[in-house]
């Protein structure tokens, strides 16, 4: 799986947030679109195979007119759907 995959899901609007994912977002001045950008030019940092509901992938990045980095998880649904999972920040 690589990250073209991921960005092509932002770019053609095939993904969906969590409950969870838009919470957390919310308590750390997070926007959608911080999260669209930071998969358009952010790193996959984690392919994580250890879950049985399927493979999360990890993405980092710093969004525009942010001071910090946030990452994002997020996993393909049989649909072909991008279900993001949830955002953080990152304290280094």
């Amino acid at each position: 799986m690589s990250i073209r995959r991921i960005r092509r899901a932002i770019r053609e609007g095939r993904y969906e947030f969590t409950l969870h994912a838009l919470e957390e977002m919310d308590e750390d001045d997070i926007t959608e679109a911080d999260v669209a950008q930071v998969i358009i030019a952010g790193s996959l940092i984690a392919t994580l195979t250890d879950d049985p509901r399927g493979t999360r992938f990890v993405v980092r990045g710093t969004p525009k007119d942010k001071d910090f980095d946030i990452e994002v998880v997020c996993r393909f649904l049989p649909s072909a759907l991008m279900r993001i999972i949830t955002v953080y920040t990152v304290e280094d």
